[in-house]
């Protein structure tokens, strides 16, 4: 087995024979290399039988997938497990890529699943969204803290509205310098706008042709950033023999510290799993909290709520609960926690409106909302019989 640690520009390997970390042996070490040399090298000395072993990083997805088509077999491991052995008084490349070879033999990383092609483009986009909401949002930010200076508050105006920029000129006595940074911010408020809605386009484009995210869209609390978060993130749902491994690969499973009889610490969800995934799903239970009072889940939500009077816990729970709606759905079975058709309907003339007309078009959608909104019906329901059959 060879373990190898990732840079961008330059590879280490160590070569090492064994089944345990007592026996192995270390037969060579290769450092330096660069992508190309390494692996015309992994080509040339090595076989199937042979196993490359890296730490889950940056670009490892990468390299593992250059390894698989060139016939050879290749595991990426958990990070935060590697890393933890790595807190030594000494470091350097040719000793972390020993280590990842030893950390493996002695199974203290579990093995992470490396997204398909379709998986790894939808998780750039969804990152990419992320980033443009957080961009916009510092954006808008900075502009309310230069106005704060002048004791300019803005209120609920909204920034996009023509009014409001000629109400902010008429509100101080702004100097030329000051009139061109406020040009400026608000220039890049309308540039980071400008791109949010183009990669939320995209986004929808992708619920639109995908039935899976359609039918999430189906469960309470779940609407178009939330259905593509969940498809980009899982990837393929078999992968989790049961709900309980999708709920711990998301981080919603509270945790717990017991030891004897008298320890017995119940902990929350922490900062455990995937924390993009969780934000989205407690933004959904929210929802679900708020304006879903009336139907099971949302009762059950507020039952628990006033049962240990902490809106927190109540939230952690519904997201959990549709966490396994999520998980359910995926694997063709009935979920429970659905929104009415009137709901539905709502939720899916936003996606046809967020896609605009000439996108429609494009992607040979009715271009009528009512029209395009039947369609996406007529899909999930074709998409259900399917999976019945």
């Amino acid at each position: 087995m060879i373990g190898l640690d990732c840079h961008p520009d330059t590879f280490t390997a160590a070569v090492f024979k064994g089944s345990t970390p007592h026996d192995a042996q270390k037969l060579s070490s290769h450092p330096d290399m660069s992508l190309k040399k390494f692996l015309d090298w992994a080509a040339k000395d090595f076989t199937r039988d042979d196993l490359f072993l890296m730490e889950a990083g940056s670009n490892s997805f990468e390299v593992y997938r250059r390894l698989l088509s060139l016939g050879l077999r290749a595991v990426a491991m958990e990070s935060c497990h590697v890393g933890k052995h790595a807190k030594t008084y000494a470091d350097n490349d040719k000793m972390a890529a020993a280590r990842i070879a030893l950390v493996y033999l002695a199974g203290n990383a579990p093995c992470v699943w490396v997204p398909d092609p379709v998986t790894r483009e939808r998780r750039e986009l969804l990152h990419a969204y992320n980033k443009a909401v957080s961009d916009h949002t510092a954006a808008t930010n900075s502009l309310k803290g230069f106005l704060n200076q002048s004791a300019v508050r803005l209120g609920s105006r909204g920034l996009g509205l023509e009014r409001t920029r000629s109400w902010l000129l008429s509100q101080h006595n702004w100097s030329n310098i000051q009139q061109a940074l406020l040009t400026d911010a608000l220039a890049e408020i309308d540039n980071q706008a400008a791109r949010r809605k183009r990669l939320l386009r995209l986004i929808g484009s992708q619920v639109s042709a995908e039935p899976l995210m359609l039918r999430c869209m189906k469960l309470l609390g779940i609407g178009i950033i939330n259905a593509f978060a969940l498809i980009a993130i899982i990837g393929d749902v078999r992968r989790f023999d049961n709900p309980a491994k999708l709920v711990a690969y998301i981080g919603l499973n509270p945790g717990q510290r017991e030891s004897g009889r008298g320890k017995n610490i119940k902990l929350g969800i922490g900062k455990r799993g995937r924390g993009d995934m969780r934000r989205l799903l407690v933004q959904g239970a929210q929802a679900v909290l708020r304006k879903g009072k009336d139907t099971p889940l949302g009762k059950w939500g507020w039952k628990l709520f006033a049962r240990k009077g902490h809106r927190n816990v109540a939230v952690a729970a519904v997201a959990r609960k549709l966490l396994v709606q999520v998980w359910h759905t995926l694997m063709g079975n009935p979920p429970t926690a659905l929104e009415e058709d009137k709901s539905f309907a709502t939720k899916l003339k936003k996606l046809t409106v967020t896609l605009g007309k000439a996108l429609r078009e494009e992607l040979s959608l009715p271009v009528n909302l009512d029209a395009c909104v039947l369609h996406f019906q007529k899909q999930i329901l074709s998409h259900a019989k399917i999976d019945t059959a």
